[in-house]
């Protein structure tokens, strides 16, 4: 009896450690039984949550042995382990690229698993934000008479990932993280989606008035407009109030070019200039301030006092060694300069 008891359980084993990923190819060579569910504990887990995956099996027959393959996204998700609670032997989890394997067995004598029960709970650790899904792909059974059946199946949960800031595309510029968070809860700054901010987006001419005069709190009359922008647009009086004020100039047509991307020089020229109105500045910058960079000669002759006194002032620290004039500003860079300039206000 007790060599029949492990002979079984031996064959048993070899079913449970034979799969290669992934498995498609099996024949049903009985009735299926059952069915499966995969329940996750919160489908909206917030980045560095451990969350609980709870696959169950329904109207089961006489399942002795049983093996799941499911898939998820090891890129948002880190797979902790697996656990199953009913009585016997698991074969430890195979883990493989986006694949999961768990396999078990009852021991002994006696039928299989009957009506509903826990088969796994899987625990994964959160790690990146953004929308995925996990899909129960098959479950292979094994009766008492080790007869084998295969379900196929295609059934998938999905999560919504979130971080725990109003944005979820944050994740590269954490030295960005807390002025975006910081303006976006006052309404200085807006969201280019739900729940992102696209902070490697260029901000163009017109915006980063915008974002200017509201941070600041700029008033003023409506001047002279643009010959490039019309009446209709959301930043037409902000420009042209600006204008008015003294901080915008056009070229010699009497244009703006408002959807060009603003480069940091200009940038820096827009604060010196909005500062100064806002009589919130009376110190001057000189060249020598600008000691520590490396590409001063590229800065243009018209913003070299004004990058100089951003920097004097330490709201402009510049990154590799250069203040890199010429380049555009990103959303993100311009959101870390208005709430330095908060900040200094203070």
């Amino acid at each position: 009896m007790v060599l029949g008891k492990w002979s079984k359980i031996s064959i048993i084993l070899v079913f449970l450690i034979s799969w290669i990923v992934p498995t498609t190819g099996w024949a049903s060579e009985a009735l299926e039984s059952g069915t499966f569910t995969m329940k996750v504990s919160s489908p909206i887990p917030n980045k560095g949550d451990t969350i609980e995956v709870i696959i169950t099996g329904h109207e089961m027959k006489d399942v002795y042995a049983f093996e799941i393959n499911m898939a998820y996204d090891p890129t948002r998700l880190t797979f902790i382990d697996a656990k199953s609670d009913v009585p016997g032997f698991s074969v430890p989890a195979i883990v493989k690229q986006t694949h999961i394997q768990l396999a078990h067995t009852k021991v002994g004598q006696g039928k299989g698993l009957e009506g509903e029960q826990t088969l796994y709970k899987l625990h994964f650790k959160v790690i990146q934000n953004g929308k995925i899904e996990l899909t129960l792909n098959s479950v292979r059974v094994l009766d008492a008479n080790l007869v084998s059946t295969t379900k196929l199946m295609d059934t998938r949960t999905t999560l919504n990932i979130h971080g725990p800031y109003t944005f979820d595309d944050l994740d590269a510029f954490d030295w960005a993280i807390d002025a975006i968070e910081a303006l976006a809860v006052k309404g200085i700054v807006n969201g280019t989606g739900e729940r992102q901010f696209s902070p490697d987006s260029a901000v163009t001419r017109a915006d980063y008035v915008v974002l200017l005069m509201r941070a600041l709190g700029l008033k003023g009359t409506v001047g002279e407009s643009f010959e490039d922008i019309d009446a209709g647009v959301y930043y037409a009086e902000p420009v042209a109030i600006a204008r008015e004020l003294g901080l915008v100039q056009g070229d010699e047509g009497n244009q703006f070019h408002p959807q060009a991307s603003i480069t940091r020089e200009d940038m820096m020229v827009l604060t010196d200039r909005a500062l100064r109105v806002s009589k919130q500045l009376k110190m001057d910058g000189n060249e020598s301030d600008l000691a520590d960079f490396e590409d001063v000669s590229s800065i243009s002759a018209y913003a070299v006092n004004s990058v100089a006194t951003l920097v004097k002032l330490g709201l402009v620290h510049g990154y590799a060694n250069g203040i890199h004039p010429k380049e555009t500003t990103n959303r993100a860079q311009a959101a870390v300069l208005i709430y330095n300039i908060l900040a200094y206000l203070k």
